[in-house]
């Protein structure tokens, strides 16, 4: 399988772990959207379109001192975005509100001017756009916008045209008196025989007639304009009543509240899931410590705030064990080796304080022994809880820290009572609780181990740390070692750390037993490149 699929698998293994988290997002998200649609307040919007023909032709306009063209007040052809502007300006709306019947204060007037969208769709034609808190208010507002617009372009071209006309008949009339006032100049300088001053007064005569017949011109072309003003401006498409709100729209407000909290759970399942230290899957506890997952059961999965580890039920302690032990005996490591036929010595560890880990040592021990296998069942976790409760009242470990050494295994074997089945055997963890003996107890478990009567098969419960010296103690007394690793309560550092000393010790780690595996994970927790190992060193 190429890498790319593994990471794929172990994404999609991660979301669906933490379906719940994205499932409450994706609820926060429509919840959430469905309180900020309800709260808005109902919103109507209702467009309409004009066009806007010519106004004063820029021609007329030329002798304007601060005119040309596409420039200049409102009655002239003005740039198609600058009028856009000039229909959603403050100015323009002012009349609006009065003529709706609005109030004309500064308020009114600035929230009507929030609300109202003016678009140059072409040069000559824009769409307005306005809200209101009715249907019909928006209707009013959009065609009142369009109307006023166009009734005062009209009203400015009109003006403008006027305006343009009287100037251009002042002028006129002003040449015509300046060129009948040189008739009798003309008539004087002939008179005197000035011939060159009454040719020179006859020119001027003629350039003022020329100026008072071009200025009378102008004047009847901008009086014919005037009858043409607002020909080609038209409100085209009136607004029109809508039957439904366009604001809240509440089903769209609720979609995009559904996809963004299904975007925030998605990105929250994926985060936690990368930055959590805690061992999720099957692969995970095998990645950690490089041997496959022998036996695992589906749990509770772990909390933020709760990081415990609960007790399996007796029934499902005893399959794991079992699978476990049979899991090993498949393996067949070597012609001794535990669960394969002959005696061995096996050390169960968690890398975390559990009450499971002592119950699944007991059951391996119990599956070895029901095979007719003589079996010892050593507890050396002294804090541990107790397995057997019928054994808590006998002396065990800790009470040898004081024997001499040359009895010690004579009186070691006389601490061993019977188990729960035939041919199992437990050396309990004593009741000396005192500081030296917790310290001292588990570094006796190898000498006791070593003076066992050839054919016994051991199995050791112990915790991953004991005093000063580590696993090392319970580490030298056996041939390999099993651990059991809680989902959501080991961190992978911790249990990468505990393999490699194990493997220090040389107590490699032949198998996990794996409590809470998640029903989605469905992978079988082999090691990426994993090879059985061809050979192990011989056990007891």
């Amino acid at each position: 399988m190429e890498p790319g699929t593994v990471v794929w698998r172990e994404t999609a293994q991660s979301l669906l772990r933490q379906k719940w988290l994205i499932m409450g997002c994706i609820v926060l998200g429509l919840v959430g959207a469905s309180v900020f649609a309800l709260s808005q307040t109902i919103r109507w919007t209702a467009s309409s379109q004009l066009v806007i023909g010519p106004a004063v032709p820029p021609a007329l306009v030329g002798k304007l001192s601060d005119g040309a063209d596409k420039s200049g007040p409102l009655g002239m052809d003005l740039p198609a975005e600058t009028q856009a502007r000039v229909m959603a300006s403050p100015t323009l709306l002012a009349a609006v509100v009065k003529q709706l019947g609005m109030p004309t204060d500064d308020k009114t007037i600035q929230e009507l001017a929030s609300v109202t969208r003016v678009k140059a769709v072409t040069d000559n034609a824009y769409l307005v756009t306005t809200d209101g808190p009715t249907a019909q208010k928006a209707v009013d507002r959009a065609n009142a916008i369009a109307s006023i617009y166009l009734a005062q372009r009209n009203t400015e071209a009109k003006a403008l045209l006027t305006n343009l006309a009287e100037q251009a008949q002042a002028r006129s009339k002003t040449a015509t008196q300046q060129s009948r006032s040189l008739v009798s100049q003309i008539d004087e300088a002939v008179g005197r025989g000035d011939n060159q001053t009454a040719a020179a007064l006859r020119d001027q005569r003629v350039g003022l007639a020329t100026e008072a017949r071009q200025a009378a011109d102008d004047a009847a072309a901008m009086l014919k304009a005037l009858t043409a003003v607002g020909a080609g401006s038209q409100l085209v498409t009136p607004a029109t009543t809508d039957t439904a709100s366009s604001s809240p729209m509440v089903a769209r407000d609720i979609l995009v509240g559904g996809i963004l909290g299904l975007v925030l759970g998605f990105g929250l399942a994926l985060l936690r899931s990368h930055l959590t230290p805690y061992i999720l899957t099957r692969d995970q506890a095998a990645r950690a410590t490089s041997s496959p997952v022998i036996a695992a059961s589906e749990g509770h999965r772990r909390r933020f705030w709760q990081r415990s580890a609960p007790e399996l039920p007796q029934y499902e302690i005893t399959a794991l064990g079992a699978e476990a032990s049979g899991a090993l005996a498949r393996r067949e490591l070597s012609p001794r080796a535990f669960a394969g036929g002959g005696p061995g010595a096996l050390l169960v560890v968690s890398a975390s304080p559990t009450p499971n880990s002592a119950g699944i040592a007991l059951a391996m021990a119990e599956a070895n022994a029901r095979d007719g296998r003589e079996t010892l069942l050593v507890l050396a976790d002294i804090e541990g809880t107790p397995v057997l409760p019928h054994l808590t009242g006998h002396e065990g470990l800790t009470d040898l820290v004081n024997e001499p050494a040359a009895t010690r295994a004579i009186r070691a074997r006389k601490l061993f009572r019977p188990g729960t089945v035939a041919d199992l055997y437990v050396l309990p963890p004593g009741l000396n609780h005192e500081e030296t003996a917790e310290a001292v107890g588990p570094s006796l478990v190898p000498g006791i181990v070593a003076d066992l009567p050839p054919g016994y098969s051991v199995v050791i419960h112990g915790p991953a740390s004991v005093g000063r010296h580590g696993i090392t103690p319970l580490a030298a007394a056996v041939d390999a070692s099993v651990l059991v690793v809680q989902v959501g309560l080991d961190k992978e550092m911790d249990v990468a750390r505990l393999t490699g000393a194990l493997q220090f010790a040389g107590a490699p780690v032949l198998g996990v037993v794996l409590i809470g595996a998640a029903v989605q994970d469905e992978t079988l927790g082999i090691p990426l490149n994993y090879k059985p190992l061809d050979s192990a060193p011989p056990m007891r």
